[in-house]
């Protein structure tokens, strides 16, 4: 008899990748389908993308199974995406217009802002209830300005989803009242969750506009996270089996940290895109300790409520150093620049000549969230190259992600390194030395054949049917498994760099007034 095949599906901004498993760990076979974001439409902020075009990139990456001789093998189906979308649907209508009441407002919707003002005004302690701060992208205000602008599709909505991964399992499953689901991860983005009841803030709902019965069902891990069995109907549309589990996973937060270092406390994991990240899974802090308290540093519950994904990002990563190359060591490509730098990286006579650097160009979000911060140079001498410009910024970046580190507690001595910026030998050497860790690349990031979203999604499938696995993380940090491809050790500039981070970070909070007046 055939192995049995789990499949999971990345719901992500520009389509969905899926990822076929088998129990011990393999990846059997990889796809991925795109679809649109609707940008601009009548309203300033706007973002939108229409729940339909996530179920047909559902249809075609599943259609694959089929041609892989995969599709009779699949015993449960795990899903996982973006999150803090708000997406506005009605039960029973499944045939129509893929059940959705209107496009799904997405994450990077930020038209609310008159509604957020309002829900910020009226609702005192807002942000110590949900244990994390609140700004304009909010699903709660996002339903505000549903109820303000459209308040018939608010009305008629049976259910409000926050996620595309939630519209497919509800959708999958018969699009039923007990299949509306929201993980603890993704309902911690949406400023309805309140960490104290560990149940939706009435309050919240109230004020912005929403019904108690349109909220999904909060879920948890396990036998938790399932929405139910897949549809006779929908199966036949994905060609799969029908009456196989449906697990709603974690959202991609929650997901990428586990399919890429785990989920237990200290499992984390460094990312340098456009922006930049420092995720760590880490305990829950106990109420009213500092811990506790919101701060730059998104904290999102995770299944079981004892532990936290803590997401401590920078503004601008790889857009400050596709800036700083272009600014300081113009003409060069990549290859190029790095050998300028190579011997300048780790050197640490060539440290007194690289200034401390704040990359934020456009605000910043980690250590401290102001809009009005912008980037710095501090400490240029007759000595700094351009070169030096440019290391500087490179390491202003790994020093802010540090900050974040320090402020999580997180003191790993290995760090997986995924992102763009993780293809740069320089950079992967500055975030060995301003973390003291060895940082671990492989080839997951942007590569389908090893999405960590989606292996997460098939991992929490296999765990919610009870099907004993090694569906392992990608790079897990305690090395059990992964295609590691590098190991970047820290070198001699660890001890110098360290001594220079008290420096750096006492920057932000001398510079605040002055970016201030700037912004005036």
């Amino acid at each position: 008899m055939a192995d049995p095949v789990i499949v999971g599906l990345d719901f992500g901004t520009s389509g969905v990748k899926l990822a076929a498993v088998s129990p011990d760990g393999t990846t059997l076979l990889s796809a991925f389908a795109g679809y649109p974001t609707i940008t601009g439409s009548g309203s300033a902020g706007s973002a939108e993308q229409d729940p339909a075009d996530w179920w047909a990139a559902a249809r075609t990456v599943c259609g694959e199974l089929a041609g892989a001789g995969l599709a009779d093998r699949v015993v449960a189906l795990g899903v996982t995406g973006q999150m803090q979308d708000l997406v506005p649907v009605r039960a029973g209508t499944q045939a129509l217009a893929g059940s959705a009441v209107r496009p799904a407002l997405l994450y990077s919707d930020t038209r609310a802002g008159l509604e957020h003002a309002a829900l910020v005004d009226r609702l005192p302690g807002w942000e110590e209830r949900t244990g994390n701060h609140q700004d304009v992208s909010n699903v709660a205000a996002k339903i505000s300005w549903l109820a303000a602008h459209e308040p018939a599709t608010l009305a008629v909505a049976t259910h409000l989803l926050f996620g595309a991964h939630s519209y497919i399992a509800w959708r999958a499953a018969g699009t039923t009242a007990e299949a509306a689901l929201c993980d603890v991860v993704t309902a911690s983005t949406t400023g309805l969750l309140n960490i104290e009841t560990r149940d939706w803030d009435a309050e919240v709902l109230a004020v912005s506009g929403a019904r108690i019965d349109q909220l999904p069902r909060l879920s948890g891990s396990g036998p938790e996270s399932v929405a139910g069995a897949l549809d006779p109907a929908a199966a036949a549309e994905l060609g799969l089996p029908a009456g196989i589990p449906i697990a709603h996973a974690t959202g991609d937060a929650g997901a990428t940290t586990d399919g890429l270092a785990g989920s237990t406390p200290g499992d984390a994991y460094l990312y340098l895109g456009g922006s930049g990240w420092l995720a760590a899974v880490t305990p829950a802090a106990e109420p009213g300790s500092p811990q506790a308290e919101p701060s730059p540093i998104h904290s999102l519950v995770m299944p079981g409520w004892d532990t936290r994904l803590r997401i401590g990002a920078v503004q601008s990563a790889g857009s400050a150093s596709a800036w700083a190359l272009e600014t300081f060591l113009p003409g060069c490509d990549f290859a190029v620049a790095e050998a300028r730098i190579a011997a300048r990286v780790s050197d640490p006579a060539a440290l007194a000549a690289r200034p401390l650097v704040l990359p934020g160009l456009g605000g910043e979000r980690t250590p401290v969230r102001d809009g009005a911060l912008r980037g710095a140079f501090v400490g240029v001498t007759e000595g700094t190259t351009p070169e030096d410009l440019y290391l500087g910024v490179l390491t202003g970046v790994a020093m802010g992600l540090r900050h974040a580190a320090d402020a999580m507690g997180i003191t790993q001595d290995r760090l997986p390194l995924v992102g763009g910026g993780s293809d740069s030998p320089a950079w992967r050497q500055i975030c060995a030395d301003v973390f003291g860790a060895t940082m671990v690349t492989g080839d997951t990031a942007g590569s389908v054949e090893e999405d960590p979203g989606s292996r997460s999604a098939a991992r929490a499938a296999a765990d919610a049917i009870g099907l004993s696995h090694r569906i392992e993380p990608l790079l897990s940090a305690h090395g059990t498994a992964g295609r590691i491809l590098t190991e970047t050790r820290p070198g001699p500039a660890r001890g110098p760099l360290t001594e220079r981070l008290a420096t750096h970070r006492a920057l932000y909070a001398a510079l605040t007034p002055t970016f201030h007046q700037l912004a005036r």
